[in-house]
């Protein structure tokens, strides 16, 4: 973790309102490269590599969900939102790291009771504008929409993608100046696009066809980083998204 990140908790500590929060974290890292942790299947096979790895002071470390599991001790901030959550027991922190959760719009007080329980430290949230506000086809990775990245910092809100990465990782990532991200453990449902009898299991499995969706739009996430001066490198053996990403080892 950077001392830069401690400093920053403190500070935000002390603003009264969410989005006075978000606002002073605008562009505070600007110049890092954001490494972006997934907990997906991938991140247990790097061991001892990927503490290495991070062991560098230009990167500004964001964990998911359980990744921080993994790399607490690194962590600048804990990406989260309540679905496959547990509301008792939570994450033991082992540092200080700026905690943002994304509550989806339409259950926001449901899922605000659920931080209360143990109770679950919280530095920021923000409502994830889903259905019924917007239809399917409007999400994300469906639309291909990725201007929504930066929402986050100019209404105090994001929107609903498949999925935690592209409705807070990548946002706040951008907002706090980083416009290189490296991804860890992002996988996109590895195995699932594969499936030999794919349009049935998508008739059967919602979550599958947003991940099939999600990978078909990777073309056009290129695109747009390559417009918006962006580069993502993706860390992942596995991960389907458009050949032209530069594949990065650890």
């Amino acid at each position: 973790m950077l001392q830069q990140t401690l400093q920053l908790k403190q500070q935000i500590q002390k603003l009264e309102y969410v989005d006075e929060r978000i606002q002073h974290l605008k562009d505070t890292y600007v110049g890092k490269i954001a490494v972006i942790v997934a907990p997906g299947p991938t991140l247990v096979t790097y061991g001892s590599r990927l503490s290495a790895f991070l062991e560098n002071d230009n990167f500004v470390i964001l964990s998911i969900k359980q990744a921080y599991d993994i790399v607490g001790k690194q962590t600048d901030f804990h990406i989260l939102n309540t679905y496959n959550f547990d509301k008792y027991n939570g994450y033991n922190y082992v540092n200080n790291p700026i905690i943002f959760y994304g509550l989806s719009l339409s259950y926001v007080n449901e899922q605000l009771q659920k931080l209360t329980i143990k109770p679950h430290p919280c530095d920021i949230w923000v409502p994830i504008v889903n259905p019924p506000y917007i239809t399917y086809n409007e999400c994300i990775h469906q639309s291909a929409d990725f201007d929504k990245f930066w929402m986050l910092g100019k209404e105090t809100q994001s929107w609903w993608g498949t999925s935690i990465m592209y409705e807070q990782a990548i946002p706040m990532a951008l907002h706090v100046g980083c416009r290189e991200i490296i991804t860890v453990g992002w996988d996109m449902g590895t195995g699932a696009h594969s499936y030999s009898h794919e349009q049935d299991y998508k008739i059967n499995n919602p979550e599958v066809q947003y991940t099939l969706d999600s990978i078909q739009t990777t073309s056009k996430l290129f695109d747009w980083c390559t417009n918006n001066n962006i580069q993502i490198k993706i860390a992942s053996a596995t991960n389907p998204a458009d050949s032209r990403f530069e594949r990065i080892n650890i």
